[in-house]
């Protein structure tokens, strides 16, 4: 199955959702400091905290829980890419976000 992974595609989809997300709740990721605060919320946003989002009406909180949903799926793509020996890079937003993960 892995030959017909497109590692490269599903990062920029990835990205691009990202983006849109970053977009909506009205952050700019060359603010380095509200990206720092966003992967902080990101490290300890867990399975309650997103139930919860999911339960709510709080678009915020929503988009929030959707874009910490693509950083793990981003990670994860990353992860696949680099356990079958294929290069694969995000672009700037993931690196302004992904910086602040580790």
């Amino acid at each position: 199955m892995s030959q017909i992974e497109n590692h490269w595609g599903e990062v920029t989809q990835i990205e691009n959702e990202m983006k849109r997300h970053l977009m909506a709740l009205g952050i700019d990721w060359h603010d380095d400091a509200a990206m720092k605060k966003l992967a902080t919320e990101c490290k300890a946003f867990g399975p309650t905290q997103a139930n919860a989002a999911y339960a709510s009406h709080d678009r915020e909180a929503k988009a929030k829980a959707e874009l910490f949903a693509l950083a793990s799926l981003m990670l994860r793509t990353m992860e696949n890419a680099a356990g079958e020996n294929r290069d694969v890079h995000a672009g700037e937003v993931w690196k302004a976000f992904g910086k602040h993960l580790y």
